[in-house]
């Protein structure tokens, strides 16, 4: 008769096979699912095969006691700190293969990590993705898209909450201009974060935003893995809105870097050159205001010139035909004997019909000049100063008669004068509103 173990002697037998087949210490890699860091300040979690095929990987459960996590803490600051233990980060690790009774599981007590391999596996997807997008020609489909010259629609794609959100608002409230921000919450690292990206992307597209922006702050390099998805990379290839970015601190480069239209060091700095665009295009239209009247003028000017030029060209050609016809027909008359005089009427009747037609084209040719000064003097008054005040714009300027363009250049107590529709406004400065603050005129709704 066999020996009959119990379930504590047969796991006894199990640990004593494990230690023979694997020994003390066993290194082996795979992908992070379910990490759980208890309040004792053990961690757990679970570690999957990646590349297996099917919607069940095998799976290992992985135990890290407190004193083993301090010890692997302390090997991953010594190698740069780049390296977090997160959901989908792979590592490679090492530790004693075990049973775990309690839960007639397979377990492996963690002692160790090689934050080496995780860099250079998070490096080796980046390359693989870049180079597919590269053969299949996505690699810069946004950046060929065309940013609007004033860009004031911006959707805004982060955590909202996060610092990076808070410095983005912050930027593009410094700058005051009327930027209408669509707020989009998303997840930027862990296991919802490459789902509710490539959501918030999605949606702002269908926004038709002028500019998308997709930022996140720094954190360690397995912190931003998310970024260098590649269905992150497709979903921006085939959106319609440019997308810019500011993704990590200012040595982090993702596959969104590489994909998107535009990218930036820092969240700040994409906000600040979106911003940057925005303005510059504000002042170019307020010059290009100021110089229409004189424009118009100039236009006006050189058409008058033209018609008066015209029109004596017209009548002196006019008056020499019909002299010529005259000293001809003189000519004539002297050298011709009295049988030549019905020649000289049917000559006399031809001059008569040449006058009688050359005075109606001179009139339209005046007629027609006169058409080209009317219609230049309509496009005048079109971009007469007047008229834009009397559709209800109004021109605001400071004392010395420097025109106001921003909060910026008044103070108070400061004297200023509008000129309106009809006259002349004098006003002094005794509030002075941001916009984003209640009461705001003209405010840019955030969304």
């Amino acid at each position: 008769m066999t020996d009959t173990l119990s379930v504590g002697e047969l796991y006894t037998d199990l640990e004593d096979v494990f230690a023979a087949a694997f020994g003390y210490e066993t290194w082996i890699h795979g992908e992070i699912r379910n990490y759980f860091l208890a309040r004792s300040g053990h961690a757990y979690f679970d570690l999957i095969d990646p590349d297996h095929e099917g919607a069940n990987p095998p799976s290992l459960s992985i135990t890290l006691f407190k004193s083993d996590l301090r010890n692997v803490a302390a090997s991953l600051r010594s190698h740069g700190g780049g390296v977090e233990l997160a959901v989908g980060v792979r590592v490679r690790i090492a530790g004693r293969v075990g049973a775990y009774p309690q839960r007639s599981t397979l377990q492996l007590r963690m002692t160790a990590i090689d934050p080496t391999f995780t860099i250079g596996a998070i490096e080796q997807e980046r390359e693989r993705v870049l180079a597919l997008m590269a053969s299949e020609g996505l690699l810069d489909l946004n950046a060929r898209l065309t940013v609007p010259v004033l860009p004031l629609r911006i959707a805004l794609i982060t955590s909202v909450g996060s610092a990076a959100h808070a410095d983005v608002l912050h930027e593009f409230e410094r700058w005051g201009i009327g930027f209408e921000i669509l707020q989009i919450d998303a997840r930027t690292q862990g296991a919802e974060a490459v789902p509710t990206i490539v959501s918030g992307l999605q949606t702002a597209d269908r926004l038709q935003a002028d500019v998308v922006m997709l930022v996140r702050g720094g954190g360690a390099r397995t912190d931003l893995v998310a970024f260098d998805h590649e269905l992150v990379a497709r979903t921006i290839a085939a959106m319609s809105t440019p997308v810019f970015t500011g993704v990590g601190h200012e040595i982090d480069r993702t596959v969104v870097d590489d994909v998107a239209h535009s990218d930036f060091k820092t969240p700040t700095a994409c906000a600040s050159a979106i911003a940057e665009r925005a303005r510059h295009a504000a002042d170019g239209f307020e010059q290009l205001a100021e110089l229409v009247p004189v424009a118009a003028r100039q236009v006006l000017q050189s058409t008058s010139v033209l018609v008066e030029d015209r029109s004596a060209r017209a009548a002196r050609a006019a008056t020499n035909r019909l002299s010529t016809a005259s000293l001809v027909l003189n000519h004539a008359a002297a050298r011709t004997s009295p049988a030549a005089l019905r020649r000289l009427d049917s000559a006399t009747a031809t001059v008569g019909e040449l006058a009688r037609r050359l005075g109606p084209a001179a009139l339209q040719a005046l007629a027609n000049a006169t058409g080209t000064v009317d219609l230049a003097s309509a496009k005048a008054a079109a971009h007469d100063p007047a008229a834009a005040l009397a559709r209800g714009w109004s021109l605001t300027r400071r004392s010395d008669g420097s025109v106001v363009r921003s909060i910026e250049h008044i103070e108070h107590g400061d004297t200023l004068t509008t000129l309106v529709a009809g006259g002349v406004i004098t006003s002094t400065v005794s509030t002075i509103t941001p916009s984003g603050q209640p009461g705001t005129p003209n405010e840019g709704p955030v969304q």
